[in-house]
Order: C-alpha cells, then sequence, then structure tokens
C-alpha cells in the first residue's frame, strides 16, 4: 500500500501578528505542522502498520530550512519518507496553484491512498485537497472522521447537517480529514533517533505564476471598546437598567 500524505505548514499560533501599510509582516513568523494534518499523518501510519506499505510525507514551502525539525517529528510517528518541495515566494494561501504543484509530485508517486487535513488553520479555505483530487482524477471524500480498508476500498464517516454519512470509494482515493479521526502517538525516545537516518528529500520547484486572489489590503481587527458597569441599588434595579440599555440603546430587543 502506498499511501502520500500532504503536509502544510502554518504560522505557530504564538507568531505575532503585525500589519504594516496594509501588508502583513510574516518576516518573523515561526511554522509548524497544521494540526488537521497530524490527524491524517496518524492514520497514514496506522494503514501501513495493519496492512504494509509505505507512507511519504508530501509538503510545500519555501526554501526556508526551519520546518526540517518538525517533518522530521513526522517520520519518528512512523512516516517512510519526507518530500520537501522548495518553492521560491511560496504563500499558504494560493490553494489552486499550490495544488498544481502537489499534484504534479503526487503523479510520480502514484499512491493508492492521499490523506491531508480538512484545512489549513492559517487561511481555512479548505481548497487545496479537493483540488489535488480532480487534478489527479481521483475520487475525494471530505471532512472524514472515521477511516476504515476494508478489501481494497475505503469506508469513511463524515458528519453532515443532522446526522452521519458514510461513504465508501475504490482506490485510489483522496480524503480530508477532520480533527478526533484518530489520536496522535507521541513518538518514542528510539524513533526519534532512527527517524535522523530517514530519507529526506528537498526538490526545487518553479514559483507560481501568481496569487489565485490578490489580496488587496489587510488589517488587524478593531480594538474592543471599553465595557459599562450598571448600576443600582438591587440586582433586579441593575436588571430593569440593562434591558432597558438593550432596548433603547442597543437596540436588540
Amino acid at each position: 500500500m502506498n499511501i502520500a500524505v500532504l503536509v502544510k505548514m502554518v504560522p505557530d499560533t504564538e507568531s505575532r501578528l503585525e500589519v504594516r501599510d496594509g501588508v502583513l509582516e510574516e518576516s518573523g513568523f515561526k511554522y509548524m505542522i497544521n494540526p488537521y494534518d497530524e490527524f491524517a499523518v496518524e492514520q497514514a501510519v496506522q494503514f501501513r502498520e495493519a496492512g504494509g506499505g509505505k507512507v511519504t510525507l508530501v509538503a510545500l514551502f519555501s526554501e526556508a530550512t526551519s520546518i526540517d525539525t518538525d517533518l522530521r517529528k513526522m517520520l519518528a510517528i512512523g512516516c517512510d519518507e519526507v518530500l520537501v518541495l522548495r518553492q521560491p515566494g511560496y504563500r499558504g494561501d494560493r490553494p489552486a496553484a499550490n495544488a498544481a504543484a502537489l499534484a504534479e509530485a503526487l503523479e510520480a508517486l502514484a499512491p493508492d491512498i492521499v490523506l491531508c487535513g480538512v484545512q489549513g488553520i492559517d487561511y481555512y479555505q479548505s481548497a487545496t485537497g479537493p483540488m489535488v483530487a480532480h487534478k489527479l482524477g481521483m475520487p475525494h471524500i471530505a471532512s472524514v472522521t472515521k477511516l476504515e480498508l476494508v478489501d481494497g476500498k475505503l469506508k469513511a464517516w463524515r458528519q453532515v447537517e443532522g446526522g452521519l454519512q458514510v461513504v465508501e470509494t475504490p482506490l485510489p482515493a483522496l480524503v480530508t480529514c477532520q480533527k478526533d479521526l484518530t489520536k496522535v502517538r507521541f513518538p518514542a525516545l528510539k524513533d526519534i533517533m532512527f527517524s535522523k537516518r530517514k530519507p529526506f528529500e528537498n526538490r526545487p520547484v518553479p514559483a507560481a505564476a501568481g496569487p489565485d486572489l490578490p489580496c488587496t489590503a489587510a488589517s488587524l481587527p478593531p480594538a474592543r471598546g471599553g465595557g459599562e458597569i450598571i448600576d443600582g441599588e438591587t440586582p433586579a434595579a441593575k436588571v430593569a437598567t440593562l434591558l432597558g440599555k438593550l432596548r433603547t440603546e442597543a437596540k436588540v430587543l
């Protein structure tokens, strides 16, 4: 079983957001693996452990090597190899351009299963995975919360409004993974040490032709105004004053 896992590097949640002259300042960002993609990695390793095969991690990023440590952690979890597509001027908000680069790399790998997170926590577009499936001409199941491999077919459970949907598809197929799909393991020390011997390939790819949708301006959310303390001799009087303000000032009642 040949399994590929697409992982996206996203700004660390502790990174400081700064906007200068309508442009998001990203030079100080630290990056980490998208949390949704970690569920995909764990599921892929479980499939490999149950039925054999190989798990290849595929990432698209800039020439910066600061992400290598986090990618090697995924090798310690159980992936067999890493392929990092190094793209000049890489950006995470270009799903169509990024999907094209990822799909081209996947064609050479010829995976039976492609797994990735349902979305990146940087732009929340939920678009790259389905676009990759379209370019590869394979079926795609989105937002999966449970996944089984039975008799050469994938059986997936996904939450829909008002219930749970169960879908089956032949291979090859692409699945985008929701949180709680599985529990991500913590690698043992011996696995961390052994991961340093596993293949780690950096492959240059051409820069994208342009943004999918250009960002004209960026800004931080407006600062919240101060609160108001409601005065009153009794709790009932305070409630009455609050209700009056909601009716006459806020006009929400």
